[in-house]
């Protein structure tokens, strides 16, 4: 039996060496989220940022967005828009949080960045997998 990536994926934090799970990136207000980004036109390279906001750390760190597929309680659009006519480029600058109005293979993980960032500002109950800035001292995948 295989288990979801939720129970199984864990990320030490680059700085404090503290062990976070998704739970805790997705729910945890001191795991802040930074942005998002990509490096290419794959869903390998596409990431999180987040800044573990402890007094004794504060550092950044990524995550691949792939590893929260359980909490995105959406269909992926196969098709995907990065550099063209209609895309409107907010993935590709981490510090741009607006909201995408294209349908693309990105726009779910988007639309989950809000989600994440609503539910840490604590207006919204802590999200569920559906399926079962100080400055950054570093950067680290």
């Amino acid at each position: 039996m295989t288990r979801p990536m939720t129970e199984i994926y864990r990320k030490e934090c680059p700085y404090c060496k503290a062990w976070i799970n998704l739970d805790q990136l997705v729910n945890d207000p001191q795991v802040r989220l930074i942005g998002m980004t990509f490096a290419d036109d794959s869903i390998e390279c596409v990431y999180y940022f987040f800044q573990h906001d402890l007094v004794d750390c504060g550092t950044s760190f990524v995550v691949k967005a792939e590893f929260f597929l359980d909490y995105i309680g959406e269909p992926l659009p196969s098709h995907k828009l990065t550099n063209r006519d209609c895309c409107e480029q907010h993935c590709v600058n981490l510090n741009d949080l607006a909201a995408c109005g294209q349908e693309c293979y990105f726009a779910p993980f988007r639309r989950f960045m809000h989600q994440m960032i609503a539910a840490k500002g604590g207006e919204v109950s802590q999200l569920k997998p559906v399926t079962g800035a100080p400055r950054p001292k570093s950067f680290a995948v």
